[in-house]
């Protein structure tokens, strides 16, 4: 088993034989399965139950889909069989590592070959992948079932606590002086003009009742995106390091050309953030088509591989981060000894 190098090439990647990258292929293989059963699933009604009830059925079905991502590790043992070549090595990792007694240089060597993906993902790791599928499907739930002939079947008052909150920080056209944190406006692009064709105007759509469900459902996403963020970041952390992150990674500048070079990959990926975020955020009206159109549910699918572009600039920031605390710790342990 060969030893990845920290600045290894895209091929190298491509041909490396990480434990943890293996695991995780077959993790979101089983994951995908249970995806594509909850798309074809959620949404089924029972003729002789209302809406709140359907309701109740598929969200029943929907926590059950949960428990099923959250155990890869039981699928992929039920499915290969105890003696699967992920077990065996794996088990052999842990063969090397007990047969070293002392403790510390243990501790040492399992924390490098962790860092190296020479183990598979820890709980932490599998369970941020799990909820990355929950909440698609939690998005199928909401569409298919939680919104019925354009309205909500289930309307508590903490739904409508929520719905508040959002219309308390609208900004709606015109724009006035006091902007406030979330837009809701119809721009000229295809989703926004079907929008404007269905409802008229922004106020319309807002006081329509397809207003509160689209409200709502842009309360869950400004609510999740800080989750989603931490769970793709949890999941890809390692996987971007050996995609070549390390390459162009701030802690890792080793003379003034690379300290310009790590400066002008700040600029791209604060802008993918920036502009990811105010997207993700802000508007209002961005994923609404998809809770009516299919089609633009899965359009929308796509957008979020935005997060993506979020989590890289995330991880390389992180960088600059580690780089400027050495610097500072260089500097207090000089003056201290001087």
């Amino acid at each position: 088993m060969k030893t990845p190098s920290d600045n290894e090439s895209i091929q190298e990647w491509m041909t490396s034989d990480r434990l943890y990258e293996e695991y995780l292929f077959f993790y979101l293989l089983i994951c995908l399965f249970w995806f594509f059963v909850g798309l074809f699933s959620i949404g089924i009604r029972i003729p002789v139950f209302n809406d709140i009830q359907n309701l109740i059925l598929n969200s029943v079905w929907f926590l059950l889909l949960c428990v099923a991502l959250s155990v890869p590790k039981f699928w992929y043992r039920l499915i290969k069989g105890k003696n699967a070549y992920l077990f065996q090595a794996t088990a052999k990792v842990y063969e090397t590592l007990d047969s070293i007694e002392d403790i510390e240089q243990r501790e040492q060597v399992h924390k490098q070959i962790t860092s190296n993906g020479k183990l598979p993902p820890n709980r932490l790791e599998t369970l941020s992948l799990a909820f990355l599928f929950a909440f698609i499907l939690f998005d199928i739930l909401y569409t298919r079932c939680w919104i019925r002939d354009l309205s909500l079947v289930w309307q508590p008052d903490w739904v409508n606590a929520c719905i508040g909150w959002i219309h308390n920080n609208l900004t709606l056209p015109p724009i006035n002086e006091n902007r406030k944190f979330f837009d809701l406006y119809f721009s000229g692009n295809s989703a926004d003009t079907k929008l404007k064709q269905q409802f008229g105007d922004e106020w319309a759509f807002l006081a329509s009742p397809f207003g509160d469900a689209a409200m709502f459902y842009h309360f869950i996403r400004v609510m999740m995106f800080v989750p989603i963020l931490v769970a793709l970041s949890i999941v890809l952390w390692k996987p971007l390091k050996w995609m070549g992150m390390q390459q162009i990674d701030p802690r890792n500048i080793h003379s003034f050309m690379s300290f310009l070079r790590s400066c002008a990959w700040s600029l791209i990926f604060g802008f993918f953030m920036a502009i990811g975020m105010l997207a993700f955020l802000t508007n209002a009206n961005w994923f609404t088509l998809g809770l009516i159109d299919q089609e633009a549910w899965f359009h929308n699918l796509y957008i979020n591989g935005l997060y993506i572009f979020i989590v890289f600039g995330v991880r390389f920031f992180y960088g600059w981060l580690i780089f400027w605390k050495s610097i500072f710790l260089k500097l207090v342990n000089k003056a201290s000894y001087n």
